[in-house]
């Protein structure tokens, strides 16, 4: 599942500590910041810190009903390069109107985040063994995207940037 540990990069650059909490299906609510899997999601009025949700790509967006309002955060997960459901998730979220952050966890790299930016994404939890500071870096590498996205409703031929 979900490595804590493993530092937050913002998409603007900012590296910070992951202050959410994953708890086992049977342990108790501990106090705090709070990631719950679907199957959890009927303890989330007892959190007391920040709410969040974690998707697998067997939870598409598509097919259930989310309590978008009440969530801080939705962490999706990408279980391989290989797998775009994660980007189809955040956009789908995104046009349901969800405004709170979206984290991208699993197999993210520096490689993918301009793509994961454009679809909605605001964090993203590096994968273990890659470097956080050139993906970091990475993130300044796509200023003026040419086609419109999640994150820019208006085509760069279209502002004249």
């Amino acid at each position: 599942m979900l490595n804590t540990a493993l530092p937050v990069l913002a998409k603007d650059g900012t590296i910070a500590d992951n202050t959410y909490q994953v708890i086992a299906e049977d342990a108790a609510l501990p106090q705090g910041d709070v990631v719950l899997s679907v199957e959890q999601l009927d303890q989330l009025a007892q959190i007391s810190g920040k709410k969040a949700l974690y998707l697998t790509v067997d939870a598409s967006p598509e097919n259930h009903e989310f309590p978008l309002a009440e969530l801080d955060a939705i962490f999706i997960e990408f279980s391989g390069f290989n797998d775009g459901r994660g980007y189809s998730f955040a956009a789908l979220l995104r046009r349901q109107g969800f405004q709170g952050e979206l984290r991208a966890v699993g197999d993210v790299f520096k490689d993918v985040l301009n793509y994961m930016k454009r679809a909605g994404f605001d964090t993203f939890v590096i994968k273990e063994g890659k470097d956080v500071q050139e993906a970091a870096a990475g993130l300044a590498d796509f200023t003026h995207p040419y086609q419109a996205s999640t994150a820019v409703p208006k085509p760069n031929y279209q502002t004249g940037a």
